[in-house]
């Protein structure tokens, strides 16, 4: 009995799915397609004029069209139309493929978070003054499907200033200041120059569309106050040839390299004491105010010695210590230095000496 009841209700599910089915069958109209889930249109598409050719720059997306998170990100396609002479081509020139970029370790293009930059120099041969260039990027996901394309952008691209010469650059605490020359004669077409741009990156290359400073710079020195020590960073400076955005640029200076570096050694520690107690010395001294202390080193002398000897190994990260390796009737006198975290563990001074007798 039980299995004629589970036979009838699976009867009675048909039917009723049936019913469901049936008035969609005898609608009018063109079938609905499944919905394809392609990664929407990259943002911020910009393309910068260099001498011979074009930098794009744009920002890889986080979305699908649907709204849902981009998982599956394969590269991007580069489309570019050649307009030939400025005010000759027709507005519908068609669009061609030019470049496939990969999303993960691109061996054309250069990554710095999520923005990418492709340079077009028409594969090293290079782009055609007094032409028009236009373009467009789409995402494309590991299925192959194309996304949406994004905005077209253009370039009118022109001859370029000439570059700036002889860029130096000293380290400093957590800063670099450069200094370049402007260039002695300009070659004949070339624009006047408005200004330098600055670029900086953490390996050598292509340097992207951005520079860090925020408007052409008038003098020929920058101070770059936005980087870390012991690490090594790569500049450039362009000639500006513009008064205003889109700037026409130079191609690069020489590139150098630098590494900021710690060379300030701290403050000396204050208010050392001394006590006596039971055959050892206990020390103590206010803590530096620093905040790249490492840590302290205690040095002992007796009072006829010339020089001190050191009595930690290491640094020490407290402001106390007790010296236990002494003589009775001794007369010693100490002082303590304060190390910083650089990596050339810069040291202080030391400390005012104070004295103190084993009895």
């Amino acid at each position: 009995m039980s299995q004629t009841r589970r036979l009838l209700r699976g009867v009675g599910w048909s039917l009723a799915l049936l019913l469901v089915l049936l008035p969609a069958c005898g609608r009018k109209g063109s079938p609905l397609l499944p919905l394809l889930v392609v990664p929407a249109a990259v943002g911020n598409l910009r393309a910068e004029p260099g001498v011979n050719s074009i930098i794009l720059s744009w920002t890889r997306p986080d979305r699908n069209v649907d709204g849902s998170r981009l998982t599956d990100l394969q590269g991007f396609r580069i489309l570019r139309a050649v307009g030939g002479a400025v005010g000759t081509a027709p507005a519908e020139a068609g669009f061609s493929p030019l470049a496939t970029v990969q999303a993960e370790q691109p061996e054309n293009a250069t990554v710095q978070e999520a923005v990418f930059a492709f340079r077009d120099d028409a594969g090293g041969r290079g782009l055609t003054l007094d032409t028009r260039y236009r373009y467009r990027v789409v995402a494309v996901n590991r299925r192959g499907e194309p996304g949406v394309p994004s905005a077209e952008v253009a370039v009118h691209l022109t001859r370029s200033p000439v570059p700036p010469t002889g860029l130096r650059a000293t380290p400093g605490d957590g800063i670099v200041d450069l200094e370049w020359q402007a260039p002695v004669t300009a070659e004949a077409g070339s624009p006047p120059i408005r200004g330098y741009n600055v670029y900086r990156r953490l390996r050598s290359g292509l340097h992207g569309p951005q520079p860090i400073n925020a408007r052409p710079l008038a003098e020929t020195r920058f101070r770059d106050g936005g980087v870390a020590n012991d690490a090594t960073y790569f500049y450039v400076v362009r000639s500006v040839g513009t008064e205003r955005p889109p700037w026409r640029e130079s191609v690069d200076s020489p590139e150098v390299a630098v590494t900021p570096l710690d060379h300030i050694a701290p403050a000396p520690p204050a208010g050392l004491v001394a006590i006596p107690v039971d055959g050892v010395v206990s020390l103590s001294w206010h803590a530096n105010t620093e905040p790249d202390i490492l840590g302290y080193l205690v040095y002992r002398r007796e009072v006829d010695a010339a020089s001190a000897v050191r009595l930690t190994e290491a640094p020490v990260s407290g402001t106390t210590f007790t010296d236990r390796t002494l003589r009775a009737g001794i007369t010693y006198a100490y002082t303590v230095t304060a190390v910083d975290r650089s990596s050339h563990r810069n040291e202080s001074a030391p400390s005012a000496e104070v004295e103190v007798r084993l009895p």
